[in-house]
């Protein structure tokens, strides 16, 4: 996940605004202090916070849409309903519904000899306490609900570092949850690179972040002086493989709709593309058709997405440029022939770059917009070879009808997640564990692996008025060599 590196700023930035660091040093010290005093929430309370965070989403989804279309200049409603508003609220139903079973404590087998006067062994999860989570701009709605409900569910209280560069949502968010919680309960903060960077420095009992594995470093670097355990999605180069046996037409309009979807600004979307050499042309010719039938107009459609802000939008441009001068041919997706030289908005053609070099911009970074590479190969082995030659990625797609094929690329590379014959879906899935490794990232959440995540697994012993370890204890005697052997044996 791209995320602009004003997002948190290095030890050397100039000293942030001290009224916001006292505010959030007093906000996180009541936190703790309400963890201590309440002890751990009932499943009954949890369930009521995560009530607030449904109403909020649902109640309020209008405004939601409409803030985000003002911090994008053009952004769908459906887009907004789509990835930020419903998968939030399909990820809350999924908490309350599956909430007291993920409460339970686990019973586990006592190791002999522990188990044979009726010791008994569990794991309890109780929450950590104060959980610090800083948003992007991308989906700053979902990317604070998302990791909330996780954070809720396990009964922890919440601090949220939104996003500089989406200001109408931002203090929406900001406003809505003030609405709904007591500061002690989830705080919002808004503010610029230094904030951030306050904000990390911060001794959360876990941090979690969504950005740029440039940024991410910084985050961890923050968070290693208060020893704070950390969550990192961060995206990466997620490539899709083009097999021989996949059905072109399908495989790129579904590439075609991940690749545009909030005009490719999106950690999961397809970065480049690895296709038989032989069937280069054929997939290309599909993805246009595909891009013109989502997309007949680019430019004043007010469901293709803008490029968040210049500095980005040039960001862009700049990897286009570059893979030019290189001599890379492109293939430009405008149906309309629409002049993109003077417009409103900052949006931009759709473009496949055919074979752009390796050290090019467009290869060596994460594109977070509407360019696509298309790499070749001639044996399958080439496709595993160049991926596992790379930092690992957040998504790996596989497009074909071969199972072996696709088992093997899924065996043989590793990455945060998969889909085969889809692209990103797989984060839709709230049963499915969402994370990276690697480079893209660290830790996971959704679903019942965010309610892990953002739970502290505590090992618990109970022993009984039998002793069965009395031959442990001083003086020792021939019970206890009884017991070294039986341990030791073959």
């Amino acid at each position: 996940m791209l995320v602009t590196d004003h997002e948190v700023s290095s030890p050397t930035a100039e000293t942030p605004d001290q009224a916001t660091i006292a505010q959030m040093r007093q906000v996180l010290a009541r936190q703790r202090s309400a963890c201590i005093d309440q002890g751990p929430p009932s499943a009954q309370q949890r369930i009521q916070w995560l009530d607030r965070l449904f109403a909020i989403l649902v109640d309020h989804r209008r405004e939601i849409c409409d803030a985000m279309a003002a911090d994008y200049v053009v952004r769908a409603p459906e887009q907004t309903m789509l990835a930020d508003v419903v998968a939030s609220v399909d990820g809350i139903r999924h908490a309350k519904k599956h909430l007291r079973q993920w409460m339970r404590p686990s019973k586990r087998k006592p190791m002999f000899p522990l188990g044979l006067a009726g010791g008994k062994a569990r794991v309890q999860y109780q929450p950590l306490g104060v959980v610090g989570n800083i948003v992007p701009w991308n989906f700053p709605v979902y990317l604070t609900f998302g990791p909330l409900t996780g954070i809720i569910a396990a009964g922890n209280r919440a601090m949220i570092k939104s996003s500089e560069f989406v200001p109408h949502t931002a203090a929406l968010v900001d406003r809505l949850i003030k609405g709904a919680f007591d500061e002690t309960e989830v705080a919002v903060f808004g503010g610029g690179p230094d904030v951030g960077a306050a904000f990390a420095s911060l001794p959360f009992d876990h941090l979690f972040f969504t950005g740029s594995p440039k940024v991410g470093k910084l985050v961890m670097r923050a968070a290693a002086e208060n020893l704070t355990p950390v969550t990192l999605e961060l995206g990466g180069k997620s490539p899709v493989v083009i097999g021989r046996s996949a059905n072109f037409a399908m495989a790129a309009r579904r590439v075609a709709w991940g690749k545009t979807l909030n005009a490719g600004q999106v950690c999961l979307a397809p970065d480049y593309v690895l296709v038989p050499e032989e069937r280069r042309d054929e997939f290309v010719a599909e993805f246009g058709k595909a891009i013109a039938s989502m997309y007949p107009t680019l430019r004043d459609n007010p469901q293709y997405t803008s490029i968040i802000n210049d500095m980005q939008h040039q960001r862009v441009l700049s990897y286009l440029d570059d893979a030019r001068t290189r001599g890379t041919k492109t293939v430009e997706f405008n149906p309309a022939a629409e002049d993109f030289s003077k417009q409103p908005a900052r949006k931009l053609p759709v473009t496949i770059l055919l074979d752009p070099p390796d050290d090019s911009l467009v290869m060596r970074n994460e594109i977070f917009g509407p360019l696509l590479p298309v790499k070749t190969y001639r044996k399958f082995d080439e496709v595993l070879t160049y991926i596992n030659a790379r930092p690992r990625p957040l998504a790996l797609y596989y497009f074909g009808a071969n199972r072996n094929e696709g088992d093997r690329c899924l065996a043989r590379t590793t990455s945060g997640g998969a889909c085969i014959n889809e692209v990103m879906v797989h984060a839709l899935q709230d049963d499915l564990p969402f994370g990276g490794c690697g480079n893209s990232g660290m830790g996971a959440y959704h679903g019942e692996q965010g309610f892990r995540t953002f739970s502290h697994a505590k090992g618990v012993y109970e022993g009984t008025r039998r002793d069965p370890l009395f031959m442990l204890r001083p003086p020792y005697g021939a019970a206890l060599q009884r017991l070294f052997r039986f341990k030791l044996r073959r």
